[in-house]
């Protein structure tokens, strides 16, 4: 930061609850302005940086829908869109800049890690960046979770990988295959360049996304 600005940091906005876009909170001290969706400040009461005398970092200021911050030059946007990555990802729009940061809605070119203990939803991702897509207006730059920029275009794409994605667990389980089966028979389509099923096995992947949402298209 200090090789960007030499002004003291006076606001902290949380994408979502994990503690690798949480876990630096209380290094900026309890007096710091720190704003969340409502849902995710439940979220990080549950973990274990933000209990007992931690608590104090707690952010102090919510939002359920839509908050705007700032003015002019130095406005922010914060919506909320509904489930995806947790329960509670915040979409921060800086309409001067034309830019938003997705969290980890939008974290890598590939299936997503959707964290179900949280609220995610691998059925209701693909809608939720839908409605933000729909929504928000005038972006060109978008901040992802965990690779470097990408654009608007890249945003569109990916909802529909997603949405494509979420259509083939309801075929496969209509279908009668377990998710085990729908894994194995899961193939990228070449017309996503730049894919992988996984960056990670311990995040995401085929078989972990099927197996998310069976269990939501059995409720």
């Amino acid at each position: 930061m200090k090789s960007v600005t030499n002004k003291p940091i006076t606001r902290i906005i949380n994408t979502h609850t994990h503690n690798d876009h949480t876990g630096s909170n209380e290094y900026f001290g309890a007096s710091i302005e720190n704003i969340v969706q409502e849902n995710t400040k439940a979220n990080m009461a549950k973990m274990d940086e933000f209990k007992g005398e931690k608590a104090q970092f707690l952010p102090k200021k919510t939002y359920k829908d839509m908050l705007k911050v700032g003015a002019g030059k130095d406005e922010i946007d914060l919506y909320y869109f509904g489930r995806a990555h947790t329960n509670g990802d915040a979409f921060v729009v800086f309409p001067a800049l034309r830019t938003m940061h997705v969290g980890d809605t939008f974290a890598w070119k590939a299936l997503p890690y959707v964290d179900a203990g949280n609220g995610g939803s691998v059925i209701e991702g693909p809608k939720t960046l839908g409605k933000a897509i729909a929504t928000v207006k005038n972006v060109d730059t978008i901040i992802n979770g965990h690779i470097p920029t990408s654009t608007w275009n890249d945003l569109k794409e990916y909802q529909q990988f997603l949405a494509e994605f979420a259509a083939f667990a309801e075929r496969e389980m209509k279908a009668g295959k377990t998710a085990a089966q729908a894994a194995d028979e899961y193939k990228l389509d070449p017309k996503y360049k730049g894919y992988v099923v996984s960056v990670n096995p311990a995040f995401g992947g085929a078989r972990t996304n099927l197996d998310m949402a069976y269990n939501e298209l059995k409720k």
